[in-house]
């Protein structure tokens, strides 16, 4: 094939704005892909998890919190007394508040694991709802995440000051353990479902699903082949080729 007189009386300079466009669009085709290849992943990942809860739903308590990381569990305990935060800057179903934050002894090995009990809304003068927590002993369904970094904040540390109601920017493990007086472990727990009455679980292993992933790249594949199709269209007109 005769490259030359393919492009002769064509300019270039459209086609390679083009081509620009289309490998900057097959690489976040890609990026998506891989991401649906990880979501799909993780959803196995949780779907064998459920099945072996399934399995032993006799013996819920059957692994402890650290063996389950990643998967749901029945944590079965007493809320520490005085042990609780607010985090701050949540927003659920286009509400702003606070994720309510607990320690919980557990019953079966008498470890204390941080649990996020979920969401409540804020008040006048973003004040929380705020939660009292029982000291009997509850039983309710967790998903288990390893510690979570902090993510965006422009905060130096978990509580920058003494706030009233004991509000957090974010979930500092080592900073609870003091506050606390606790030693814990190096896991998060989310109840999934509000056995409490007070607040909210709102916590999603898989925020976008693995075919929206899927459909975002096809998109970039359709944008990337339209933006070849139009360099080439406009590298004709400006030659002046109609």
């Amino acid at each position: 094939m005769n490259l030359g007189a393919l492009f002769k009386g064509r300019s270039k300079t459209p086609i390679l704005a083009a081509l620009i466009v289309m490998l900057l669009c097959v690489a976040l085709s890609y990026w998506q892909w891989q991401r649906a290849a990880k979501k799909h992943a993780i959803n196995q990942h949780i779907e064998k998890r459920q099945d072996q809860n399934l399995a032993n739903r006799n013996n819920p308590e059957s692994k402890v919190p650290i063996e389950q990381i990643d998967g749901e569990v029945q944590l079965t305990g007493r809320f520490v007394a005085g042990a609780v935060w607010y985090l701050d800057n949540q927003v659920v179903k286009g509400r702003v508040g606070f994720d309510v934050i607990s320690v919980l002894e557990v019953s079966k090995t008498g470890e204390y694991v941080v649990v996020n009990l979920g969401f409540v809304p804020q008040q006048a003068s973003r004040i929380p709802t705020l939660t009292s927590l029982s000291e009997t002993k509850v039983t309710f369904p967790a998903y288990i995440k390893t510690n979570v970094s902090k993510g965006f904040t422009l905060a130096d540390s978990a509580a920058e000051s003494q706030q009233a109601h004991s509000i957090i920017q974010y979930i500092d493990l080592d900073y609870l353990s003091k506050a606390s007086n606790r030693t814990l472990l190096p896991i998060i727990a989310y109840m999934t479902h509000d056995v409490l009455g007070s607040t909210e679980p709102h916590y999603q292993p898989v925020v976008m699903s693995p075919q929206k992933h899927e459909a975002y790249a096809v998109q970039w594949l359709l944008i990337a082949f339209s933006a070849l199709v139009i360099g080439w269209k406009l590298s004709k007109k400006e030659s002046g080729y109609v």
